[in-house]
């Protein structure tokens, strides 16, 4: 089995110290094999905020797995927000734009959705690249059979009923009918600050979509600050949402199974 903490949003820069040292203490006693961080460690991409976010990071005593979000990217430095927008994120976090987690029970892989521009005026929304994607499709390819592939993204990459907030990336159908071809069988997200777990009718095979709160902001959506502990078995994953309380973060009910629809 492999246990796997998913958060997201973390936006240093609008963090209670006293939250961020209670998110660590509460992960430790869940001695997760893999954090996911979906992207936002920052709030404005500031370089205080990314050190603050990096010292952080350092408190945690397990692998990490990251993703730049939309708020890491340079917001008042128009040049390098164009020219090197990824610069800062890469720098703190020492991660590749498509990081790799491999153990025996899964691989994962995290997927870059978000875009110093868009054609809109919309530019937080996010966005599959062709070349990211046919990327993420040959290291798809070459996962060992029967590990449980997921993958991570800042954005959703699909719209979830209940939730406006979740909308699809660009090229969403391209990425996601790649992914169903390559037999992932869940897909992690953060974005909206708001938490669901669905499985999809399509793509074949079903997929289960997993959005997380914010893990520390201030900035929430009507719920608590939290984050999921994944577990990942031979024939089901487990979800267990884990909210700040007052004191800690302490689960806020049983797990939700489901049947995974590749068998180990």
């Amino acid at each position: 089995m492999t246990r796997i903490v998913l958060l997201a949003d973390l936006h240093f820069g609008s963090v209670p110290p006293e939250l961020a040292i209670k998110l660590t203490t509460g992960i430790a006693a869940l001695a997760p094999d893999l954090i996911v961080v979906a992207g936002d460690l920052t709030m404005r991409s500031r370089r205080s905020e990314f050190s603050d976010a990096k010292l952080w990071l350092a408190s945690v005593a397990a692998p990490l797995l990251m993703l730049p979000g939309n708020h890491d990217l340079p917001v008042w430095n128009i040049f390098e927000r164009f020219a090197n927008p990824f610069a800062r994120y890469s720098r703190v976090t020492g991660q590749s734009l498509m990081p790799v987690f491999e153990d025996d029970h899964c691989f994962i892989l995290g997927l870059n959705t978000t875009a110093s521009w868009q054609p809109s005026l919309n530019w937080q929304e996010g966005t599959a690249r062709r070349r990211d994607v046919e990327a993420a499709r040959k290291l798809l390819a070459e996962a060992p059979p029967g590990k449980a592939r997921i993958v991570a993204t800042h954005h959703p990459l699909v719209a979830v009923e209940g939730f406006p907030r979740a909308r699809p990336v660009r090229r969403a159908a391209g990425a996601l009918a790649m992914l169903g071809a390559e037999r992932v069988e869940m897909l992690l997200s953060g974005h909206i600050h708001q938490t669901y777990a669905v499985p999809l009718a399509e793509p074949a095979p079903p997929m289960i979509a997993v959005g997380a709160p914010t893990a520390l902001s201030t900035r929430m959506r009507g719920e608590p600050n939290g984050f999921w502990l994944i577990e990942v078995g031979p024939e089901r994953f487990s979800l267990c949402l884990h909210s700040f309380d007052g004191k800690g973060f302490a689960p806020t009910g049983p797990a939700r199974t489901f049947a995974r629809a590749v068998k180990a």
